[in-house]
C-alpha cells in the first residue's frame, strides 16, 4: 500500500491478512472472531485473540495515521478509509454509478463507468497466499469482476463496437475457458465484425474444454446461440440505434392506467425489482411477475406506480382490470369476463367480441399476438382467474397482484409484498397528514406508526381521520388505538378499512382453515413455530407445518425464517376479536396444550444448559425425559432465545385463563435463560407474577422456588435490598417445609447478596455453611456455586491461597458436569485470587477461558465482568494498550447491558487503566461514575475501591488535602468490612 509516493510493505503473514480483512470491509465492524479465522487457517492457537490484538496495534504503529485508520469498535475493529483512498471502494461506487447509468438510459456513461472500474483491478487479493477466509473474499470479488466484465462487453457489443473488443475479450476468455458466458460474448463479438467461422471456432473450443474438464456438454444457451450464427439468424443482427430515445408509439395504442396517487412512498426496492425483471426480459415470451401479501398491504398502488415508470418502454399501450377477487360485494370476474373488458378496454367494438369462451379467449390472444403491451391484473383471486389472460407470444409486461400466492401459474416471478420499513412508512404519513403536523409530535407520530404495523392502508386511513379531525392531536388517536378492542374499528374510514380487507380473506377459507386460524389466535405471542401449532391444533408436526403453510398462502401469516411464522400485529387484533366472536369448548383446551408444551420444552432446554439443577415436582427425570433431551446447550440455548418473548407472554396468558400452575411454574426458566441473556425487567416481572399464583395455588414450594429466582434478578439489576428481603422469606419457607435443599440454596444466594453488600464476615459464613451442606447432600451444583461464592469473599478478605484453592474446585466441579455459565464466574474468580497472588501470566490465562466460554454462550450479563478483568490483568502487566481495548469494550457492553450489579467495577477498572495511561481526568469520571453507582446500589466494597482510587488519582493531580480524604473515607469503609491492605 501507499501513503503518498512512499511505499509501506507489510511484514508478516498475520499482519497482511488482518490488514486484508479490515479492507475488505471497510467501513464495518469485523469481529476479532473473523480476523482469527481469517489468520488461521486450521485450528488457531490458544493465543490468538490476543495475537490479533497485537497485530492491530502493530498496524497502528506502522501506518501513518494508524489510531485514525484502524478503530475499535465493539467486538472489533473497523477501517476507517474514504473512497478515495482505497481501490476496492472506488471499484463498488463506479459499479454503483454504472447501474445508475443504465436504470436513466445513459449507455454511453454506463460503459466509461464499468472501463474505469474494471480498470482499478490488480489482481487476487494476496495472490493465494490469503488462507481459506481470504481467499473466500478473493474469489468473489473475482466473480463480481468477469460479471461486469459482461456487462461491458455486452453494452459494446449492442453498441457497434464489437470488433474493438475481440481483443479484450479473447484475453479474458483464455484466462477462463469454462466460464460460457464469457464465451458467448466473445462469440457475438466475432460474428458482429464478420467473423463467422471465428465464431464457431470459439464454439467447438468450449465444447472441448468442456468435455475435457468437466466432462460436460455447453449449456443449452451456447447450443442456441451457436445454431443461430450457423444459420446467420436475422434476430442476431444488431439493431442500429434509434435517432431519438424515445420509442416509437403505435397511434391507437390503448393507455388505460389508473391514477397514480402523488403521495406514493417507499417501495424502493420492489420497484427495484420489477425493473430489473422487465429488463431481462426473453423475447417473443411475456414477462409475468405476480404480486402476493396480506389484504391493505399497498400491492395495488405499488403495481400502477411501477407500471407508469415502465409505461414508455411498452409502445403497443397498457391495460388495467380490477379482477374483484377481494372487493367487498362483488364476485370475481371469471376469465371470459375479465377478457372481453380487456378487448373493450382496447378498443374492441362489443360486436367482435365473441359470445362463447372459447371464441373469445382466441380474440384475445389474437389481439396480443406480437404486440409488445404493460397489462396489470390486480386484485386476483386464484390461479385460473388469470390464466387464460397471459399472453401466449407477445414480449409484454403481465403485472399480476393478490393475497395468495398463484402458485398455479408456470413461468412466473413472484415477490411478496410486506409491511413498509418505518421510515418509508414515516415518509407515508408525512405525505398525507402534512410535514408539519408529524413534526410538532414526533414522538406520538412513531407510536401511531407502531401501531399501524407498516401497513399502508392503515396508515392512509390514520392520515385521513386525523386531517378530517383538525381539532384531534395525533396523541388523542394514539390513545384511542391503543385499546386492542377498539383498533380495527378506529382504522375505519367511508366504509373501507383494515378489518373489512382481513374479513374477506378470513371468510374465502374452509371452514377448517377458519377454525385452525381461530386457533392459532390464542398463541401469546407474535412469532410462533410448527410445534407450537401442533399443540394448539392438537395434531401432529407435519400437519401443523401444512396448516401454517396454507395460512401463509393466503397472507394471513406471514413465512420469517425457516419453520418460524408470525401474525402481524392487526391481523392478531381481527384474529383476537374473531376468536371473542366466535368462542368454542376447544379453545381453552388448546391454551392449556401449549402451556404444556412451554413447560416441558423449555424444562428441557433449561435442564440441558444448567445440568445439575433441582428437578421440580413432575420434572424428576426418567428414561422418556432423558430421551428427549436437547442434544446440545447451543440448541437449547437457540430455543429460549427464539421463544423468550412467547414465554414472556405466555406467563401472562396463563395467569390470565386460570391456569395458575402453569403460570407458577413458566417463570422459573425464565429466570434461568435471563441470568445468560440479562433480560431481567422483564423475567422478574413474570417471576412476580409466578409468586402470586404460587400464593393463590397455596404452594408453598413453588413460592420458595419463584421468591429465589425473582432474588437473584433484583441482585443482577442491583436491587439487593430487595433481593435480601425476597431471600429471606423463601429461607423461612424452605425452613417451614423442612426442605433441607432449598435452605442450603437460600443460604448460597444470600451469601452471594451480602458479599455485593460489603458484608463480609456474614457471607463467608452462610457460603461456608451452603458448601458444606452441598456437599452432605451430595448438591454438585450448589457445590461448586457456593465455592465460586466463598472465593470471590476470600479474594476481599485478603485470603488469596484459599480463594485460589476454592475457586480451582468449582471450576474442577463445573468441567465434570459440562455446566458452562457458572464455570464463567468461577474462572475469573480464579482469575483474581491468582493475580493477587502475582501470578500475572496465569492470571489472564484464566481471564481469557473465562472470557472464550462467555463468549461462546454470548452471555451479555457477564461478559463486562469478565473483559474488565482481564483489563485490571493486562494493566498489572504493563500492557496498557491491550487493557485499555479490553477496557473500553467492557464499557461499552456495560452500558448497553441491562444489568447493573457488575457497571461499577467495570468503571473501577476502566479508571486504572486510565490512570496507569497517565490520563488522570478520565480516571477520576471513571472512579465517581464507580463510587455513585457503588453508594445507590449500597455496594460498600466497590464504594471503598471508587474512594480509594479517587484518593490515589487526587495525590496524583496535587490535590493532597482531596486524597487524604478520599484515603481516610475508604479505609473506614475497609475495615469495617475486615479488609486488610493487602486486598485494597
Amino acid at each position: 500500500m501507499r501513503s503518498g509516493s512512499e511505499l509501506i510493505s507489510v511484514g508478516g503473514t498475520l499482519q497482511r491478512r488482518v490488514l486484508v480483512m479490515l479492507l475488505l470491509e471497510a467501513g464495518r465492524v469485523v469481529p476479532v472472531s473473523r480476523l482469527v479465522a481469517a489468520g488461521w487457517n486450521d485450528e488457531p492457537p490458544d493465543s490468538a485473540e490476543h495475537q490479533v490484538r497485537k497485530t492491530v496495534a502493530k498496524l497502528r504503529s506502522r501506518l501513518p495515521r494508524g489510531p485514525d485508520i484502524i478503530v475499535t469498535d465493539g467486538p472489533g475493529y473497523r477501517a476507517v478509509v474514504e473512497t478515495e483512498q482505497l481501490d476496492l471502494l472506488r471499484y463498488r461506487e463506479l459499479l454503483r454509478q454504472a447501474r445508475a447509468s443504465l436504470d436513466a438510459g445513459e449507455t454511453d456513461s454506463a460503459v466509461a463507468q464499468l472501463r474505469e472500474a474494471l480498470a482499478l483491478w490488480r489482481g487476487p487479493v494476496l495472490a493465494g497466499s490469503g488462507g481459506r477466509v481470504v481467499d473466500a473474499a478473493s474469489t468473489a470479488l473475482e466473480e463480481q469482476r468477469l460479471t461486469a466484465a459482461e456487462q461491458l462487453y455486452g453494452l459494446c457489443i449492442d453498441a457497434g463496437e464489437a470488433a474493438r473488443i475481440t481483443g479484450e475479450l479473447r484475453v479474458l476468455v483464455d484466462e477462463h475457458p469454462l466460464r460460457e458466458t464469457l464465451r458467448s460474448r466473445l462469440m457475438l463479438a466475432l460474428y458482429h465484425s464478420g467473423q463467422q467461422a471465428a465464431a464457431l471456432d470459439e464454439f467447438a473450443r468450449a465444447r472441448e474444454h468442456l468435455a475435457e474438464e468437466l466432462g460436460i456438454d455447453p449449456s443449452a444457451e451456447l447450443i442456441a446461440l451457436h445454431e443461430r450464427i450457423l444459420r446467420q439468424d436475422p434476430s442476431l443482427t444488431r439493431p442500429e440505434r434509434a435517432a431519438s430515445g424515445v420509442p416509437h408509439r403505435v397511434t391507437e395504442a390503448p393507455h388505460a392506467l389508473p391514477f397514480d396517487v402523488p403521495d406514493f412512498s417507499g417501495r424502493g426496492v420492489e420497484l427495484q425489482w420489477i425493473r430489473d425483471a422487465a429488463r431481462r426480459a426473453p423475447e417473443s415470451s411475456p414477462t409475468v411477475l405476480s404480486l402476493d401479501g396480506m389484504g391493505g398491504g399497498g400491492k395495488t398502488a405499488l403495481a400502477i406506480r411501477a407500471a407508469h415508470q415502465l409505461a414508455e418502454q411498452y409502445p403497443h399501450g397498457s391495460l388495467f382490470i380490477d379482477l374483484h377477487g377481494f372487493t367487498p360485494g362483488q364476485t370475481p370476474l371469471s376469465a371470459f369476463q375479465a377478457q372481453g373488458d380487456l378487448l373493450a378496454a382496447a378498443g374492441i367494438p362489443s360486436e367482435e367480441l365473441p359470445a362463447v369462451p372459447a371464441g373469445r379467449a382466441a380474440r384475445w390472444q389474437s389481439y396480443m399476438r406480437g404486440r409488445r403491451m404493460l397489462l396489470v391484473l390486480d386484485n386476483a383471486a386464484a390461479s385460473e382467474q388469470v390464466r387464460e389472460l397471459i399472453p401466449a407470444l407477445s414480449d409484454s409486461l403481465v403485472l399480476i397482484t393478490s393475497r395468495p400466492r398463484l402458485t398455479g401459474l408456470d413461468g412466473v416471478e413472484w415477490l411478496s409484498v410486506g409491511a413498509l420499513p418505518e421510515l418509508d412508512s414515516h415518509q407515508l404519513l408525512r405525505n398525507t397528514l402534512g410535514a408539519a403536523r408529524v413534526e410538532r409530535e414526533p414522538g406520538a407520530a412513531l407510536e401511531l406508526l407502531r401501531m399501524c404495523g407498516g401497513l399502508p392502508l392503515a396508515v392512509r386511513i390514520a392520515a385521513a381521520r386525523l386531517a378530517n379531525r383538525p381539532h384531534w392531536t395525533v396523541q388523542r388517536l394514539v390513545e384511542r388505538l391503543e385499546d386492542h378492542n377498539r383498533r380495527l374499528d378506529e382504522l375505519t374510514s367511508e366504509g373501507r378499512g383494515v378489518a373489512g380487507a382481513l374479513l374477506l380473506s378470513y371468510q374465502s377459507m374452509p371452514k377448517e382453515q377458519r377454525t385452525a386460524f381461530r386457533l392459532l389466535g390464542r398463541h401469546p405471542g407474535r412469532y410462533l413455530d410448527a410445534e407450537e401449532a401442533a399443540a394448539l391444533l392438537d395434531t401432529d408436526v407435519l400437519t401443523a407445518e401444512d396448516v401454517l403453510e396454507e395460512l401463509v398462502d393466503v397472507r394471513l401469516l406471514e413465512a420469517r425464517e425457516p419453520g418460524v411464522y408470525a401474525l402481524h400485529d392487526l391481523v392478531r387484533s381481527f384474529v383476537q376479536r374473531v376468536a371473542q366472536g366466535e368462542k368454542a369448548p376447544e379453545d381453552g383446551q388448546a391454551v392449556r396444550r401449549l402451556m404444556d408444551h412451554y413447560l416441558n420444552t423449555a424444562g428441557r432446554a433449561c435442564d440441558t444448559l444448567f445440568p445439575g439443577r433441582r428437578h421440580f415436582g413432575d420434572r424428576d427425570r426418567d428414561e422418556k425425559a432423558r430421551a428427549n433431551e436437547f442434544e446440545h446447550k447451543d440448541k437449547a440455548l437457540q430455543w429460549l432465545d427464539q421463544h423468550r418473548d412467547s414465554l414472556l407472554a405466555a406467563v401472562d396468558a396463563a395467569y390470565h385463563e386460570g391456569l395458575l400452575w402453569h403460570a407458577a411454574r413458566l417463570p422459573r426458566e425464565l429466570g434461568f435463560h435471563s441470568s445468560i441473556r440479562a433480560y431481567d425487567a422483564s423475567a422478574n416481572a413474570a417471576l412476580e407474577k409466578g409468586v402470586n399464583a404460587s400464593r393463590e395455588l397455596g404452594d408453598r414450594s413453588l413460592t420458595r422456588l419463584n421468591l429465589m429466582n425473582l432474588a437473584m434478578g433484583k441482585w443482577r439489576l442491583g436491587k439487593l435490598s430487595e433481593a435480601v428481603a425476597r431471600l429471606e422469606e423463601a429461607m423461612d419457607l424452605s425452613r417451614q417445609m423442612g426442605d433441607v435443599h432449598s435452605e442450603a440454596e437460600c443460604r448460597a444466594r444470600l451469601g452471594q447478596a451480602y458479599s455485593s453488600m460489603g458484608e463480609l464476615v456474614r457471607a463467608l459464613q452462610l457460603c461456608q455453611e451452603a458448601n458444606a451442606r452441598a456437599q452432605e447432600l451430595g448438591f454438585t451444583r450448589l457445590d461448586g456455586s457456593s465455592l465460586s461464592t466463598l472465593s470471590l469473599v476470600q479474594v476481599r478478605l485478603g485470603r488469596f491461597d484459599e480463594a485460589a484453592e476454592a475457586a480451582e474446585r468449582a471450576v474442577a466441579i463445573f468441567d465434570s458436569m459440562k455446566e458452562i455459565q457458572l464455570s464463567v464466574d468461577a474462572l475469573n474468580n480464579l482469575s483474581q485470587a491468582i493475580e493477587r497472588l502475582g501470578r500475572f501470566e496465569e492470571a489472564l490465562a484464566w481471564a481469557d477461558a473465562a472470557l472464550e466460554r462467555c463468549q461462546r454462550m454470548s452471555m451479555p450479563s457477564v461478559l463486562p465482568l469478565v473483559l474488565a478483568r482481564r483489563a485490571d490483568v493486562l494493566v498489572r502487566m504493563g500492557e496498557l494498550e491491550e487493557a485499555a481495548v479490553s477496557a473500553d469494550h467492557a464499557l461499552a457492553k456495560a452500558t448497553s447491558s441491562t444489568d447493573d450489579i457488575h457497571r461499577a467495577t467495570v468503571h473501577l477498572s476502566v479508571g486504572r487503566v486510565r490512570y496507569a495511561q497517565g490520563d488522570l481526568d478520565m480516571a477520576q469520571a471513571q472512579q465517581l461514575l464507580a463510587h455513585e453507582i457503588a453508594c445507590r446500589m449500597e455496594l460498600r466494597y466497590d464504594e471503598a475501591s471508587a474512594l480509594w482510587g479517587l484518593g490515589r488519582t487526587a495525590e496524583a493531580q496535587g490535590h493532597s488535602q482531596m486524597a487524604r480524604q478520599h484515603r481516610s473515607a475508604a479505609d473506614n469503609l475497609f475495615a469495617l468490612m475486615n479488609v486488610p491492605d493487602t486486598a485494597r
